[in-house]
């Protein structure tokens, strides 16, 4: 009988192991094809975000070079009229180059109002001003002449080429659309009374923003507190200290919300920002479309919409639990029934969100949690000294969850034998559980993404020369957009009609990742190939910097939303 390692499964895992030395013995059969595909999508994105870097760096060189020229031009334009004023008025070839360089001026400041719009003023106004100012029509005003010609060699030829074809009526241009022949539109108010301004992208932000896009909420946390201490880079810098504000307003976190607003109040001298938790508005609005559509709620626990445990605990998988369960309605459902392993490193991170959870007043409903404490106690039996102490950090950390004080007491005690350290002590958990044993409960996974109908409206223009009606189609985006979008974004295509202008709320859009950007950028280059307009209205600033990140706004309005 042939030896089992003589077939040809055995002698392609050896050419493999030769190929890849460095490569686990037991990760020889994975799929490398997929492997590579993700490293080069990693690398992809890499190089999409340093080109913006790189795009912005030089966008920003030649806008200082330009305000040069301005400010140069105005003082040349002085000294002409007072050093000159007394000369022959004998029409000669320099003399007419001032009324040309005063046109050339009038259209740097049309490309100055493409590259930074009015953002950066309305910022600076928004104490003097309320926000029906900024609809008010712009004036025009007349340039002084004599102002010396542009050195073509200190500016890209794009921009010297901009100028020469802008005009002096060119209208103002939404910052970061970076779009030609776009449709000239009305402005268009925002939800409410809320107001909004557009996003700049930030490339120091980038680490803390990416972070939260793959769900990494903690390191996200930790880049925005550094930033924002005392001594760091962005400590006196009020915009950041907002992003880190709605960091906890997308993650729940209530109390360091507070706190951080207390510390905000002392250090710029005015209010903070009002709390709201955006996942509970996730939750309340999923609860009254399911209201409103007569889905009746389930009130038995194995007809729950909630989380279920996967084979095997890791600490990806500890990641995708918090993130889902952020957007859920209460009670949060877990169901422990299907785990058969757990990781060293899940079990940590599962130890400690278990640790935050026992101090937020959350309420719970557990299917399988006997079955959790015997998978536990398996895996690290008392007297195994070798096992990792995470795995007994665990079962105190379950136990304090569920309220089980006696077993906590007795479990403490074989700890210390164990490992000969003193054990965590007893706290009662601020949240509340529900423990349901049921072998036959069936648990279906919440959705994270959620995309509303179409609904169509109608918009009056009021920069046209003749007053016109543009048809403007309206959607909501909330919860989180993950993983393959495209098919959901696709089936929108023929809801929107003949609408020329699509907005997009996302007041209640919690976080994007990779995946589902790169879907939503191909969508929105789709529909700009369609001569439409794409507002993306009141997202949070960690959703507005990824776009701006992942070049979202440069083929779409993105706006912030200020409360």
């Amino acid at each position: 009988m042939a030896d089992d390692k003589d077939n040809p499964g055995f002698l392609r895992k050896v050419a493999r192991f030769v190929a890849n030395p460095t490569t686990d013995w037991a990760d020889l059969n994975t799929n490398g094809e997929e492997n590579r595909e993700s490293e080069f999508a990693k690398s992809e994105i890499k190089a999409m975000i340093e080109r913006k870097r790189r795009n912005d760096f030089v966008r920003k060189r030649e806008f200082d070079m330009l305000r040069k020229i301005r400010r140069e031009g105005l003082a040349g334009s002085v000294d002409n009229g007072i050093g000159m004023s007394n000369l022959d008025s004998e029409p000669r070839a320099p003399d007419g180059v001032g009324r040309s360089d005063a046109e050339v001026k009038a259209k740097i400041d049309a490309i100055e109002q493409q590259m930074v719009g009015e953002s950066l003023r309305r910022h600076a106004a928004q104490q003097e001003h309320n926000s029906a100012f900024f609809n008010a029509p712009t004036q025009p005003a007349t340039l002084p002449g004599g102002v010396p010609s542009l050195d073509a060699d200190t500016i890209s030829a794009e921009v010297v080429a901009a100028a020469r074809s802008a005009g002096h009526s060119t209208a103002a241009v939404v910052v970061g659309t970076g779009l030609n022949k776009a449709p000239v539109v009305g402005a268009i108010t925002g939800i409410g009374d809320i107001d909004v301004s557009e996003v700049v992208h930030d490339p120091e932000l980038d680490e803390a923003v990416i972070a939260f896009a793959n769900a990494d909420f903690d390191q996200c946390e930790r880049s925005l507190a550094a930033l924002v201490a005392p001594g760091g880079r962005r400590a006196d810098h009020s915009e950041t200290w907002l992003v880190l504000f709605d960091l906890y307003r997308a993650t729940d976190q209530h109390q360091k919300f507070e706190t951080l607003a207390v510390e905000y109040a002392q250090l710029f001298g005015q209010s903070a920002p009002q709390w709201f938790s955006l996942p509970q508005q996730v939750a309340e609005a999923t609860a009254a479309a399911q209201k409103k559509s007569g889905a009746s709620h389930a009130s038995a626990p194995s007809d729950a919409v909630g989380w279920v445990a996967p084979e095997i605990l890791e600490a990806e998988t500890v990641a995708a639990l918090r993130s889902q369960l952020i957007q859920m309605p209460y009670p949060w459902v877990l169901d422990w029934t299907p785990l058969a392993a757990i990781d060293p490193h899940g079990a940590h991170d599962l130890a400690q969100l278990l640790r935050a959870w026992s101090r937020e007043p959350h309420s719970m409903r557990w299917l399988g949690a006997q079955h959790l404490l015997d998978l536990i106690v398996e895996t690290a039996p008392v007297g195994a000294r070798d096992m990792d102490p995470a795995f007994w950090l665990l079962r105190l950390e379950v136990l304090r969850m569920v309220n089980r004080s006696d077993q906590f007491d007795e479990v403490a005690i074989d700890y210390c034998v164990t490992y000969e350290v003193s054990p965590p002590s007893w706290e009662s958990a601020s949240c509340k559980i529900e423990v349901h044993e049921t072998e036959t409960g069936i648990t279906t996974r919440a959705p994270l993404s959620k995309i509303s109908e179409v609904a169509t409206s109608f918009v009056e223009s009021r920069l046209e020369d003749e007053p016109s009606v543009l048809q403007v189609a309206s959607l909501e985006l909330s919860g989180q957009m993950v993983g393959d979008v495209s098919g959901t974004l696709s089936a929108l295509e023929a809801e929107l009609g003949a609408a020329v202008i699509v907005s997009l709320s996302c007041s209640r859009l919690i976080r994007v990742d990779f995946i589902a950007a790169g879907d939503l950028l191909n969508w929105v280059l789709s529909r700009r190939g369609e001569n439409r307009t794409i507002h993306f209205e009141d997202a949070n600033r960690l959703v507005a910097l990824f776009f701006g990140a992942m070049g979202i706004n440069e083929h779409a309005r993105v706006r912030i939303r200020q409360v």
